[in-house]
């Protein structure tokens, strides 16, 4: 009985949270009311304020869960063509992220300039998500990059490339500036290629 219970709930949670999805692709959030959502979700106003406090927590929770929505598709896809080399895995992880925004232009539209890598780390950190989180990490520290930087200049490798990505794709995609996609993707994965297989300078002092 609880089981069905929680099961029913998260049901209310995904049909609020995709009602949400295409009424602000159709309108944009601030012409959306909360009484919207919650007709096109099929439920009661009040129930809304079960799940979420306003629709800016709403927005970041949408945000979220496409994220993690595309990493697990990324992180599948580069799996399943994954190459001997590991940069070339990364080139296939990015390049999944960029087709995969170019065909869902409305949920890039929709969350703008929000992968960023700050969203993708608390995308990972979400309970239900620790094991591509997990996958990542041991992908990550099983490369040969590695063992050529320390632990925080990991991070900030995987914090540039992330940003890249997502500002690359929503200016390239949407803006279409200052080129096409097509023409900023050769760019982009060349200096993915050199930040990853530059070798450090030694005469820096090791964080």
């Amino acid at each position: 009985m609880g089981q069905a219970l929680e099961q029913k709930k998260e049901e209310k949670k995904r049909n609020l949270l995709e009602a949400a999805r295409i009424l602000f692709s159709q309108k944009g959030i601030s012409k959306t009311s909360i009484s919207e959502i919650a007709n096109q979700a099929k439920v009661a106003k009040g129930t809304f304020y079960l799940y979420f406090k306003d629709k800016d927590e709403l927005m970041e929770q949408l945000v979220l869960q496409i994220s993690r929505n595309i990493l697990t598709l990324a992180y599948t896809y580069t799996e399943q063509h994954k190459a001997e080399n590991f940069t070339e895995n990364v080139i296939t992880f990015v390049d999944y992220i960029i087709t995969y925004f170019s065909s869902h232009q409305d949920s890039l539209s929709l969350i703008k300039r929000n992968f960023t890598w700050s969203m993708v780390q608390h995308s990972l950190e979400q309970e239900e998500n620790n094991a591509l989180r997990h996958q990542l990490l041991e992908r990550l520290q099983a490369s040969p990059t590695s063992h050529n930087y320390s632990q925080r200049e990991l991070f900030n490798i995987v914090y540039m490339i992330v940003e890249l990505c997502g500002s690359v794709c929503y200016t390239s995609i949407i803006e279409q500036v200052p080129d096409t996609i097509d023409h900023i993707k050769p760019l982009l994965y060349t200096m993915i290629r050199r930040i990853l297989n530059h070798e450090p300078d030694q005469t820096n002092p090791d964080f």
